[in-house]
């Protein structure tokens, strides 16, 4: 940088006498003396001038786009940041218009958090004691379809542990999840769904006369005082039977992937008034 400094100096130096000699009240001896020499230098600080310039636009065009490019990148940030909110405005708007569960009273919680165990992922919601909170409660969502389960409410998971300001739930997919289900079909079919690979739920303990399809939807049974009965858990997409077994088995897909929901309802049994 101090080089072409200097060379814009010299050049600038030599250009002033170029043109104090060349423009100048000279006397015609001194002046076709001087003209020959002065010719080729006047070129050279010509050019020398013309590359001194484009030096200087080149810098600026740099800065310039330099500028421009955190100005792209600010304005992305905050377009992805409109987006994450909007999305944000459209799930609490979803959850708002949930109904409740009769005989249950329901309590709003975000997800804060993940922590993976050997037994699998579970998640911190930020509610806990203080809120009414205690293990085996269910928390629910939108159904995908609007006629599937209780009203449309979607099982997400139960809750597995819980502190004074939060609690921990694992999903229904999880392989650590125990729920009692029936399909939604006849109340006879009752059966255990046990999580596998977070992806899906089997049905166990079905008996093998049972009538079960593909497509068949599977709710939540009455045989649990905490999680109300009729809440969606997904649909049959694979019947397993095997001959000389006690029990058949299925597996039921959830409509959509549980991990996806940061709000939820927490359901919670409605006081018995004491006589």
């Amino acid at each position: 940088m101090r080089r072409t400094l200097r060379r814009a100096i010299v050049a600038v130096l030599i250009l002033t006498l170029t043109i104090i000699l060349a423009v100048g009240p000279l006397w015609p001896p001194l002046q076709n003396i001087t003209q020959p020499w002065l010719a080729p230098l006047t070129r050279w600080a010509s050019g020398l001038g013309d590359w001194t310039r484009q030096v200087w636009q080149v810098s600026a065009l740099g800065l310039e786009n330099e500028s421009l490019r955190h100005q792209v990148a600010e304005l992305n940030a905050r377009q992805a940041t409109a987006e994450a909110v909007r999305q944000e405005n459209e799930e609490l708007r979803r959850l708002a218009s949930l109904p409740v569960a009769a005989g249950y009273e329901r309590v709003a919680v975000e997800v804060i958090g993940r922590q993976e165990d050997e037994t699998g992922t579970s998640y911190i919601v930020n509610r806990g004691r203080r809120d009414g909170l205690e293990v085996g409660l269910a928390l629910v969502a939108g159904a995908a379809e609007e006629d599937s389960g209780i009203a449309g409410l979607l099982l997400v998971g139960t809750i597995t542990e819980v502190g004074e300001q939060v609690a921990r739930f694992r999903l229904t997919t999880s392989s650590a999840s125990r729920v009692l289900v029936q399909l939604a079909q006849t109340v006879t079919a009752r059966s255990l769904a046990v999580g596998e690979y977070n992806l899906a739920v089997r049905l166990r303990f079905l008996e093998l006369d049972q009538p079960v399809a593909v497509g068949d939807t599977v709710v939540t049974s009455n045989l649990n005082q905490l999680v109300p009965p009729g809440l969606l858990v997904g649909t049959v997409t694979t019947v397993e039977r095997q001959e000389y077994e006690l029990f058949q088995t299925a597996v039921v897909t959830p409509p959509v992937p549980l991990e996806r929901f940061r709000f939820l309802y927490v359901l919670r049994p409605l006081a018995t008034p004491q006589p």
